[in-house]
């Protein structure tokens, strides 16, 4: 008998061990989908940066204003 109940306690340790494992699946499922959310983000917000600084290259000194 006490074989057995050493079987079940292992059993139901396995089964909360498995539950774990998907629960922390997700989560890292998850994160990685907003990280990928984040970095495409980024990367715009990086493009937008880069093409004002494209258009910041022209002084200012050399545009006539717009009232001339």
């Amino acid at each position: 008998m006490p074989d057995t109940d050493r079987l079940t306690e292992l059993e139901i340790a396995l089964a909360h061990q498995e539950r774990l494992t998907d629960d922390l699946s997700d989560v890292i499922r998850a994160q990685s989908d907003r990280i990928d959310r984040l970095e495409r983000i980024l990367l715009r917000l990086a493009q937008r940066v880069e093409a004002a600084g494209d258009d910041a290259e022209t002084p200012a000194a050399n545009v006539a204003p717009p009232h001339w």
